[in-house]
């Protein structure tokens, strides 16, 4: 699981990660949400939208058990929160998958000089709310953080392949 606030990197780095694995899955969690949400969407930061924020990581989770029992190594990028880690926990236990977790989360005017930099334009509003949720509720999984304010993205992926290597990022 690639974390972190918006525009953080996870979809750069969770394409490098992949590219060098035999048998892999990218799986990208925003799809979850924009493309197959068809009607009823909420944005997933406001208060009201925690019954359908649930329901998307379940899915998400489903699809990753399924690829993962399937052979392929799977990196989830998405904005989930260490909120969602316990419910992440029991499903993987469950299906024998073994997991990491990483948060990248560089500095917020990193995260904003990014944004900018994009073809889709993530409001103000909601990169203050989830970097703020990130930054406020790491709940014990400050190990998990990667700060990639310095690094380039294949820097990054490097720190996040090494750390798991060396089991730093695994949840049990």
């Amino acid at each position: 699981m690639l974390s972190g606030p918006p525009a953080a990197g996870k979809s750069t780095v969770a394409t490098l990660i992949t590219d060098g694995w035999d048998l892999s899955i990218h799986l990208r969690a925003d799809y979850f949400w924009d493309e197959f949400i068809r009607n009823g969407f909420l944005r997933p930061w406001t208060p009201e939208s925690h019954e359908q924020n649930t329901t998307v990581i379940r899915a998400i989770t489903a699809a990753a058990v399924e690829y993962a029992n399937g052979g392929y190594s799977v990196v989830v990028d998405g904005i989930v929160g260490p909120w969602f880690v316990k419910l992440l926990t029991e499903t993987f236990a469950s299906h024998g998958v073994v997991w990491h977790y990483a948060i990248l989360l560089p500095t917020s005017d990193v995260t904003l000089e990014r944004s900018h930099s994009r073809s889709k334009t993530i409001t103000q509003e909601a990169l203050d709310k989830m970097y703020g949720e990130f930054t406020s509720h790491l709940d014990g999984y400050e190990k998990h953080v990667v700060d990639s304010t310095q690094l380039d993205a294949p820097q990054t992926a490097l720190t996040v392949c090494k750390s798991m290597d060396k089991g730093e990022l695994q949840i049990r």
